[in-house]
């Protein structure tokens, strides 16, 4: 895992006990780190992608299966096009979980920008 996630795994880890990945694409890290140190967590992404010892559900999330994220704590995103967002804010309202995105390093978005360790992020609570 790369050394820019480091703080938000730990904060993930320190905070919430089951999360969902949006997007998940073909970089697994996070999800595995999180898995290994016991958060719950699954992921989706639009396209199927095999990862072992994770599941993954096709899900879209401009048009999500809401019932795949009822009870989660956490609903996270790291590096996705910043249109897809706004749909994410509407899930994590929805199911009353927090919503966390780690953006490209230049994007700055309207959520709390929030830092641990050497890590930035942006939160939405909506608990």
């Amino acid at each position: 895992m790369h050394h820019r996630y480091e703080g938000l795994v730990d904060y993930i880890a320190d905070t919430y006990r089951w999360a969902a990945e949006i997007g998940i694409g073909p970089f697994p890290d996070v999800a595995w780190v999180l898995a290994g140190v016991g958060v719950r967590v699954f992921a989706t992404d639009i396209r199927p992608f095999q990862h072992q010892g994770l599941k993954v559900l096709v899900d879209d999330i401009t048009q999500p299966d809401v019932s795949l994220y009822t009870g989660v704590d956490l609903i996270y995103s790291l590096r996705p096009p910043s249109e897809l967002v706004p749909y994410m804010e509407r899930l994590a309202r929805e199911v009353e979980a927090t919503l966390i995105v780690k953006p490209l390093a230049s994007e700055y978005l309207e959520g709390q920008l929030t830092r641990r360790g050497s890590t930035t992020f942006f939160l939405w609570s909506h608990l």
